[in-house]
């Protein structure tokens, strides 16, 4: 790893099988990848090693695509993907996610107290420039992170 590295954990209350799945689906992706400004308008994934994605997102009537390519998919444990965007000069770098199961949790329910699968998703985003990068970065994907969580609470 060279240069300033962003790393981002958060446990989550489902399986990791299907929050591994969440990342691949174009369909459920633009459920959950942002919610606010600025808004996904349209996702391509060709979800295979060498694979690429495209996220076209409009902030402001102005559209900021985020491109990339997949290098390594290992369901359910791991995720490596090239990521170019405005937010990075147009330069690839390189996030990597790992989906590792932990204990069963106890959470209430509407209909009493379930016990549920959880899962530590980490999140490191390598090549960065500097710390405006780091620091923009860390923004968005702790509230895509955060958005994620949500959504798969929902369709519990």
């Amino acid at each position: 790893m060279n240069g300033p590295v962003l790393k981002i954990e958060k446990k989550i209350n489902a399986d990791r099988t299907r929050l591994f799945r969440a990342w691949l689906d174009a369909e459920n992706f633009t459920r959950w990848f942002l919610s606010g400004d600025p808004i996904v308008e349209s996702v391509t994934i060709d979800p295979r090693p060498g694979g690429k994605f495209r996220i076209d997102m409009a902030l402001n009537g102005t559209n900021l695509p985020h491109e990339g390519e997949y290098k390594t998919i290992e369901e359910p444990n791991k995720l490596v993907f090239t990521w170019r965007s405005h937010a990075t000069g147009g330069r690839d770098t390189l996030v990597t996610i790992t989906f590792t199961a932990l204990p069963e949790t106890t959470v209430e329910g509407p209909n009493g107290v379930l016990q549920k699968p959880q899962t530590l998703v980490t999140l490191i985003h390598e090549r960065l420039a500097n710390e405006a990068e780091i620091k923009s970065h860390t923004y968005g994907w702790t509230h895509i992170l955060d958005a994620y969580s949500e959504w798969l609470n929902e369709k519990v």
